[in-house]
């Protein structure tokens, strides 16, 4: 039952209120929620179940129509009541580890519920964003500070989800939290051995700067140290370093000039993942996708500098130096059938950003004109339309600097 309310819910999340199937879900709103709140709390109930019965909870709050808000809102409180709950039990004394397995089951489940209850609030309208940042913030930080403080990795993961989502809802309101939530980010940075907890706190990292732009500048420091160190480790697992080179573009994008100070450090890793992506084998299905992966991280890095950089024409002269090594890249990239659409509209985004910030890149493009080329696929209709506007933006900014020769 858990299972197939779960699929009617899906097949309509994404649609507006008036989809027929979200229509007709809504009068069973409030009725669906409180039996999938039941289930998960049967006596009977195996890890299984209350999962399904989460998992399907999560799909019908997502799918949830506006006349739903204020249940969905109601949902914090209770949520955060059985999180505490779970705290108090695994702090008993006489707690077996058996059962402190179950309550962080438990717990994860109800992290990711909240992870969803914040997502939607924050996606349905200012009102529903400044409610919840008004009302239930605070107490929702104080709640998942707590959870990462026990330390279980499965745990740990969720909660950081939700610290990522609710800090897109916060914007720069979510600064009062950092000095807290900072010793979770270290130790989840620098947790190889799960590396799952790792790659989910990189991707927190990117959302807190896009949530509190310059404002984050006085933590980059240790994180930057670490994230270089996360880099240059054998015993990270490989999947973890593409976003850690995105996650460069992100602390980039947010601080904007006063990223220089780790250029130095950052541009030979990017030059030394690029010559990596250069010789990895094109047999092997596995090893296509992660080049794709690290593609796109190489590109959105140098993406997030050039952007970050924009304002500051000296600054943007540091990065002159390595503009034939990227044009030769997009170049090397742009032969292999295997890269994906992701990748090709990250490198045409970085071609455009090229030409949008640097004086003098006209002659150099004027030498590589293989970029007509590339434009003119990315502009075929039967493209994606984002690819498109993104090719056609490109086009414009390239063939102004080459016509004008600067």
């Amino acid at each position: 039952a858990c299972w197939a309310l779960q699929r009617l819910a899906v097949s309509c999340c994404g649609e507006d209120d008036s989809h027929p199937m979200r229509a007709a879900l809504a009068p069973y709103f409030q009725g669906t929620v409180q039996a999938l709140l039941v289930a998960s709390e049967r006596g009977d109930a195996e890890f299984g179940l209350r999962m399904e019965a989460y998992e399907s909870l999560n799909e019908i709050i997502r799918a949830s129509t506006a006349e739903a808000a204020a249940v969905v809102q109601h949902l914090i409180p209770v949520v955060m009541q059985k999180l505490g709950a779970t705290l108090d039990a695994i702090a008993q004394p006489g707690a077996s580890a058996e059962q402190k397995e179950k309550l962080g089951e438990t717990q994860g489940l109800l992290c990711g519920t909240l992870q969803t209850i914040v997502q939607k609030m924050s996606s349905s309208g200012a009102e529903a964003q400044n409610a919840l940042v008004a009302q239930y913030a605070d107490q929702i930080m104080a709640m998942l500070l707590r959870v990462l403080g026990v330390r279980a990795s499965t745990v740990h993961e969720e909660a950081m989800l939700c610290v990522g989502a609710l800090a897109y809802a916060c914007g720069e309101y979510f600064e009062k939290y950092v000095d807290a939530l900072f010793p979770f980010i270290d130790v989840g940075l620098k947790n190889h051995e799960e590396y799952e907890v790792c790659n989910v706190t990189v991707g927190v990292v990117g959302d807190i700067c896009r949530a509190l732009d310059a404002k984050v500048a006085r933590w980059c420091d240790p994180i930057v140290q670490q994230l270089l160190a996360d880099l240059q480790s054998t015993q990270l697992h490989r999947s973890v370093k593409p976003p850690i080179l995105s996650c460069f573009g992100d602390i980039a994008l947010a601080i904007g000039p006063l990223f220089e100070k780790y250029l130095a450090y950052v541009a030979p890793m990017l030059q030394s993942a690029t010559q990596l992506s250069m010789s990895q084998p094109k047999d092997d299905e596995e090893m296509i996708d992660y080049n794709n992966a690290l593609r796109g991280g190489i590109f959105e890095a140098y993406a997030g500098m050039l952007q970050g950089f924009k304002e500051d024409k000296s600054k943007i002269a540091l990065l002159m130096q390595h503009a034939e090594f990227v044009l030769a890249f997009v170049e090397e990239v742009h032969k292999d059938a295997d890269r994906d659409e992701a990748v090709t509209r990250a490198m045409v985004g970085v071609m455009g950003d090229m030409a949008d910030t640097m004086d003098g890149i006209g002659q150099l493009y004027a030498r590589k004109p293989f970029w007509r080329q590339l434009l003119q696929e990315c502009a075929d209709p039967n493209q994606d339309e984002q690819l498109r506007e993104t090719a056609a933006w490109a086009h414009g900014k390239i063939t102004q600097r080459v016509g004008s020769g600067m």
